[in-house]
């Protein structure tokens, strides 16, 4: 795919600090001056990265969950109404919504019991995983599955040490995945060889108790591995996606202190019950 240059575009973007100590734009507004400024197919993929978002918001939006919604998301409460009413519809229309969305949409809608939130959580970021890599974009594709391989080895350390099969929720069925799956039958807590580079890595960030230094290595992880992936690329869309992830990572280290710290660590407490529950039942 020809990419497009943006000189001007680039070389007014600000510096990113990781370490907080510079204030930026919130990322509502950040995402309406890419939208303003990039071609329309490159602002698509732009858009892609906040699929995550969205599919939260469905998840909410069929639970009844209407406290928690993700602002960020491109769709909006009135998109996935709309999306109920073409699927409802006799005569044919087109959808609004991603067709991996509209595929959950109709699970949820012929399911008697509806669908539980672990398996929701996991076909909505299969079809996220589907979509960025079938984009053309080779930043998405490399990034996707480099995020993808990083939260499945929490997931699987995760499961393991609750004693519940990773199958249940490791994203994707790829090589590295399937790996995983042996690993865990052979009861290792970590493979001999690493394939991609950067598992070893991950591996040994996992071992890290301190809840905070941990979310931080991750996510300087992440930024080395956009500069890995965009070290040859000036002015173009790819540079732009990895300065928007590395925005969004320096937004949320802006909005942190200890207090903020408790709560992050509240929330993954309450993930983790999460976890074991969706696992009890489905017969792990």
């Amino acid at each position: 795919m020809q990419l497009r240059h943006y000189y001007y575009f680039v070389a007014g973007l600000a510096d990113l600090v990781f370490d907080g100590s510079k204030s930026y734009p919130d990322m509502s507004e950040f995402r309406e001056e890419l939208k303003n400024s990039l071609h329309p197919r490159d602002y698509y993929l732009a858009s892609l990265l906040f699929l995550p978002n969205d599919n939260r918001n469905l998840i909410s939006f069929l639970e009844g969950k209407d406290d928690e919604w993700d602002t960020l998301g491109t769709y909006s409460r009135d998109d996935f109404e709309e999306q109920m009413r073409v699927i409802r519809s006799i005569l044919k229309e087109k959808n609004v919504l991603p067709d991996y969305m509209v595929g959950l949409m109709l699970e949820w809608i012929n399911s008697e019991e509806g669908v539980k939130t672990a398996d929701m959580r996991k076909k909505l970021s299969e079809g996220y995983v589907r979509k960025a890599i079938d984009s053309g974009s080779r930043f998405l594709e490399k990034w996707v599955r480099f995020d993808t391989d990083l939260n499945n080895i929490f997931t699987f350390l995760n499961a393991k040490s609750l004693n519940l099969d990773p199958g249940n929720y490791l994203i994707g069925d790829d090589t590295f995945t399937q790996e995983l799956l042996e690993l865990f039958k052979s009861g290792k807590d970590f493979p001999v060889t690493f394939e991609p580079e950067y598992i070893s890595t991950i591996f040994k960030i996992a071992s890290e108790n301190e809840f905070l230094e941990r979310e931080r290595k991750i996510d300087v992880a992440r930024w080395n591995y956009i500069d890995t992936i965009t070290c040859f690329e000036y002015f173009t869309i790819d540079q732009i996606l990895g300065y928007l992830i590395k925005y969004s990572i320096v937004l949320r280290w802006a909005k942190l202190d200890p207090e903020t710290g408790k709560i992050m660590l509240q929330k993954f407490i309450k993930e983790t019950e999460s976890f074991i529950l969706s696992g009890n039942l489905n017969g792990s």
